[in-house]
């Protein structure tokens, strides 16, 4: 069951307010009229109480399962990391509310089916993943030259992705790196198959992918500064 929205407009709960919460969805849910951001929680509730008292949100949770039952809140934004991604989007759609999370989706496959099956059962609500950014500056110019023949006929696409970060052995390991907060996520890859998906869809029953993460640091040390272990990743097909 939905509940009505309230006479003020879409009130947003927001799950995890990590930077990119706090740069781009917080600015941007903002300055959207009819759009209030009513709550917020965070790892810790001092965080929460921050970021709250930062951008005016009048109302902070302890944990999100109490964000989640609140009657005042109609959607929920989820920025917390991949690991809690799945139960609370469950729990958010069997509570009656929209749902818009960050990537990356899910810790794995069987999450994000999970996600996707709960939300074919609630029609009458809106859940949605945070679209990947890349590309979308040119994506309609992209899409026309594949569309009018400009670069003939595809047959082979290889996508390339580079990137210094972590690159250091002394960089410690962020989140994305572990995974029991991220799951398993081939580091940057994922996000760059997703800008390919917008330009060419597979449309071959035989059509093949192959991804490939290497790590150029032999070893690198964790958040907390402990013993220094292996960062490559095997190749996911």
């Amino acid at each position: 069951m939905v509940r009505p929205m309230s006479a003020d407009g879409l009130r947003i709960g927001i799950i995890g307010a990590g930077d990119i919460v706090r740069r781009r969805h917080i600015p941007g849910f903002s300055a959207i009229p009819g759009v209030r951001i009513v709550g917020v929680c965070n790892q810790k509730r001092e965080s929460a109480a921050r970021v709250a008292r930062d951008f005016n949100i009048p109302k902070i949770y302890g944990n999100w399962e109490h964000l989640i039952e609140d009657d005042g809140v109609d959607a929920v934004l989820i920025g917390a990391w991949p690991y809690i991604h799945c139960p609370v989007t469950l729990a958010a759609l069997d509570a009656g509310k929209h749902v818009l999370t960050q990537a990356r989706m899910a810790m794995n496959a069987r999450e994000a089916q999970r996600m996707y099956d709960h939300a074919r059962e609630k029609p009458h609500l809106t859940t949605m993943v945070v679209p990947s950014p890349y590309g979308l500056t040119g994506d309609a110019y992209m899409k026309s030259l594949i569309a009018s023949g400009y670069l003939g006929k595809l047959r082979e696409l290889h996508v390339r992705g580079l990137t210094s970060e972590y690159a250091h052995p002394k960089s410690p390991l962020g989140w994305r790196q572990m995974t029991k907060y991220s799951g398993f996520n081939m580091l940057t890859l994922g996000i760059l198959y997703e800008t390919v998906l917008r330009w060419v869809a597979p449309r071959e029953p035989r059509a093949r992918l192959c991804l490939e993460a290497h790590h150029a640091a032999d070893r690198s040390r964790d958040q907390r500064g402990g013993q220094g272990r292996h960062a490559r990743q095997r190749p996911g097909y």
